[in-house]
């Protein structure tokens, strides 16, 4: 089935089948990318340098955009050192390809982001699911006296529990891997993720993320220690990938700058975020209650579907349902800075009415 075509019309609004939709889809959860301040950005770079590099990183694309980019966000997230590269998928293929060759054992979230299950396969690296108990994980890594190596996504729709993920790395001397796309600019009291949430400590920590969500705009990297990161920089998939575009960078850049000075859209969305889950969760939905946007609502029963479906339409709410590889179909709302108290209301409403 052809993915539908939805055109933004304001901030909380898109066109979908010729009709105007309140939504609550995607992951700019700021809006960002229709900040003016970062759309000037894109327009002043564009003006001043064109679109395309002409070529990548380690060849004639370098720029010293590129290199502000990789400061700023090593300044936003209080670490060494970082290398960007165009996606986020990208990234996590650029450090796993790093790690192909160290005497190591990985253990990843069986719910990590499909892209880090690439890389952990192309990698070639022997891997295993992180068992529930954490006990049962420290029994497997004393069997094989090998370095862990500990892959999770910081934000799924619940919250991984990373500081035992922390701790077991810390105790056998290994890394612990976070692709943090979903929780930068979300969680923290300055939007730092996941990683300031649990305040983990850096020691043994590398950051994988794509710019696409809260910061709104596009392009991945890796973050964290100066050795690793310069590794990264070392990798085919580095070397041979065309460097990202210059006003994408400009926007990042000035998008990472907006959320640094600007930390009340962080505290109050996730204010807000909670205040809804909390209502849900009394009217009985399995929503995990926590300081994130997205709520997610899996329903088994087609003609519940096609309930909750309607329900949404008839309320000019457009319906978010979900088709995403290796995993069942879910609706999928996303909360943002932009909407109003009467726009959240509004969903609200239709799901409570959904479950009478």
């Amino acid at each position: 089935m052809p993915a539908p075509i939805l055109q933004p019309v304001d901030l909380v609004h898109i066109i979908w089948n010729d009709k105007k939709y309140l939504f609550f889809g995607g992951y700019d959860y700021h809006r960002l990318s229709q900040h003016p301040k970062v759309k000037q950005s894109v327009k002043e770079s564009t003006d001043k340098f064109g679109l395309n590099c002409g070529g990548s990183r380690v060849t004639t694309g370098n720029h010293p955009l590129h290199n502000q980019l990789e400061n700023t966000i090593s300044d936003f997230l209080q670490t060494e050192s970082t290398a960007l590269l165009p996606t986020g998928y990208m990234a996590n293929l650029a450090l796993f390809e790093v790690f192909a060759d160290k005497d190591i054992v990985c253990y990843y979230h069986p719910k990590c982001h499909p892209s880090l299950k690439a890389a952990i396969k192309m990698s070639g690296l022997p891997k295993f699911v992180i068992p529930e108990a954490i006990k049962e994980l420290d029994k497997h890594i004393k069997e094989h006296s090998k370095k862990p190596c500990i892959i999770t996504d910081g934000l799924y729709s619940f919250l991984p529990p990373l500081q035992d993920y922390a701790d077991i790395v810390e105790k056998y001397e290994g890394a612990l891997i976070i692709d943090d796309a979903h929780a930068i600019g979300i969680l923290g009291d300055h939007g730092r993720g996941a990683v300031e949430h649990f305040n983990i400590s850096k020691k043994h920590l590398l950051i994988t993320g794509s710019l696409s969500k809260a910061v709104g705009i596009s392009g991945g990297f890796v973050s964290g220690l100066a050795g690793c990161v310069r590794a990264v920089r070392d990798t085919i998939a580095y070397a041979t990938t065309s460097a990202m575009p210059l006003p994408m960078v400009a926007a990042a850049i000035t998008s990472l700058e907006l959320l640094k000075k600007n930390t009340e859209l962080i505290t109050d969305l996730q204010q807000r975020s909670l205040k809804a889950k909390q209502y849900l969760f009394k009217l009985g939905y399995d929503v995990p209650v926590i300081p994130s946007p997205t709520i997610s609502i899996i329903i088994d029963k087609p003609k519940d579907v096609d309930k909750l479906r309607d329900l949404l339409i008839n309320a000019n709410i457009y319906p978010s349902l979900i088709s995403y590889p290796e995993k069942p179909d879910y609706f999928r709302f996303a909360l943002s800075s932009a909407h109003s108290d009467k726009d959240i209301e509004k969903l609200l409403g239709v799901l409570k009415k959904f479950k009478q």
